[in-house]
């Protein structure tokens, strides 16, 4: 379970007009470990693989080696699918960390915007019999820009997100 909304935020969420993001970065950060994890697997296995294939064409000569060695090196033989493989685990964990790091930031930034807004209302509140409630007026104002703040915020992520 990521990082949650704490309690006394709920609220000033829900008067902007937002829901708290149910992506899990814990889960994607735990995905990308497992990921990367696999890709150094990948990367031994490969290498354990391509020192088991040597032998076979030192001493040994025939139509049969010489096809095993072709078949082994060609650009889409085992050896090269293998690394292939290695590569694309360690993208795919790499991107699953940066994933979950900029959904962790989105979550931070909610927040911090979340919590200024609390400290604006309650300011407004604290000030309303001073200023005959007219620093009221101001509250509906901090959400518009809490509101537009938060747009930005998931928008950039989302962007981040596609163009990757």
């Amino acid at each position: 379970m990521g990082l949650q909304l704490p309690g006394e935020l709920v609220t000033v969420l829900g008067m902007i007009g937002y829901d708290w993001p149910q992506a899990d970065e814990t889960a994607l950060f735990s995905m990308g470990q497992r990921w990367l994890e696999f890709s150094g697997t990948m990367q031994r296995l490969t290498g354990e693989a391509r020192e088991a294939a040597v032998p076979v064409g030192v001493g040994n000569a025939g139509a049969d080696i010489e096809a095993f060695q072709r078949y082994w090196t060609e650009q889409d033989g085992p050896a090269q699918v293998l690394e292939d493989g290695a590569l694309g685990a360690l993208v795919a964990g790499t991107g699953l960390m940066i994933c979950g790091a900029i959904v962790l930031a989105l979550k931070i930034q909610v927040i911090v915007q979340l919590a200024i807004l609390a400290v604006e209302i309650a300011q407004a509140v604290a000030t309303a019999v001073a200023t005959f409630g007219a620093s009221l007026a101001e509250i509906p104002v901090f959400q518009a820009i809490t509101r537009e703040i938060v747009g930005l915020l998931i928008d950039q992520v989302i962007n981040e997100l596609i163009d990757g």
